[in-house]
């Protein structure tokens, strides 16, 4: 029986892949500008991780697979350091080529010693109570991973804050910090990465798979409400009720899976008290937050065209 850690971080890892994975389309068919790209390609590691943890949560009994899916999900994301730098640089207009340069230099060298097996090596598995994850190979190299990671990141978060001081619109200052908190959320999200390397903290892979969501979640609220990138988005009438949908489906169908995994297992069996439970909360409380949420959209259809 899987258990709750693994259930939760495949939900937000399959969600944080759907959801990037839109933002991702819609950046790179709307971006025609430099940073654009490099934000593509952050966003298109993100996805490989995404469905790489997705992957590792539903093939966990699979030790021998999980090695394989570590090695290609985790080798891109030695390049995001140096694509939030890049990206800060030239969206804050006032890039700094030499701190430029040197980043990906560092990073070229990194991505060669881990190919090499040098550093951040993928052997084998560790097996915990909650389940498995792929193992890194303990090495001399991984506090300077750690320094490299967070000492770039958060550089490039000052460079977007101080460019946000200086900006003289509102919507410009706001766009300049809705990347920052999403980057700040991307920077933190590395606490996962200490599962792989030993340390038995159930909560820190849910936890790191969140602020993954978090980040995707607040590009593309800024991309849909305030047109971040220049980004223009129609979001049509039909579209946001299917999404809604999907989610109130969504919900309904894995508190019926918790309650019949979990609470059926205590009554027996596949308990019919269990499915009647689950059905009496999706009729209590889902049914009635569906038809809030249709009013509040015909509310704003009303109102406005939801062009933004």
């Amino acid at each position: 029986m899987s258990s709750p850690v693994l259930i939760v971080t495949a939900v937000e890892s399959g969600f944080g892949f759907l959801l990037t994975s839109a933002v991702l389309f819609v950046v790179i068919a709307r971006g025609r500008r430099a940073y654009h790209y490099l934000f593509s390609a952050f966003l298109l590691i993100c996805v490989i991780w995404d469905l790489g943890i997705f992957l590792s949560m539903l093939r966990n009994a699979h030790v021998e697979e999980l090695d394989i899916i570590g090695r290609i999900a985790i080798t891109p994301c030695i390049l995001i350091p140096a694509l939030i730098f890049h990206f800060s640089n030239l969206y804050s207009g006032r890039p700094i080529k030499w701190a430029v340069a040197l980043v990906w230099a560092a990073t070229c060298v990194s991505l060669f010693l881990a190919l090499a097996g040098v550093i951040y090596q993928i052997e084998g598995t560790y097996t915990y109570r909650w389940g498995s994850i792929f193992r890194v190979a303990p090495s001399a190299a991984d506090p300077l991973v750690f320094v490299f990671w967070f000492g770039i990141n958060l550089w490039a978060c000052w460079l977007l804050f101080k460019s946000a001081r200086r900006a003289t619109g509102t919507l410009e200052r706001r766009h300049h910090y809705y990347v920052l908190a999403g980057f700040l959320a991307v920077t933190m999200a590395v606490v996962k990465a200490l599962v792989t390397m030993g340390v038995d903290v159930s909560f820190l892979l849910p936890a790191g798979m969140f602020l993954n969501d978090v980040c995707a979640m607040v590009i593309g609220v800024a991309i849909v409400k305030e047109r971040l990138f220049d980004i223009t988005v129609i979001v049509k009438k039909g579209a946001m009720y299917s999404v809604l949908a999907g989610l109130l489906i969504f919900v309904y169908s894995f508190s019926e899976h918790l309650l019949i995994t979990y609470s059926g297992k205590l009554i027996g069996g596949r308990s019919e008290i269990a499915d009647l439970i689950s059905i009496a909360i999706g009729i209590a409380i889902l049914m009635p937050l569906k038809r809030r949420i249709e009013l509040g959209v015909d509310r704003t259809f009303r109102q406005r065209t939801l062009e933004f």
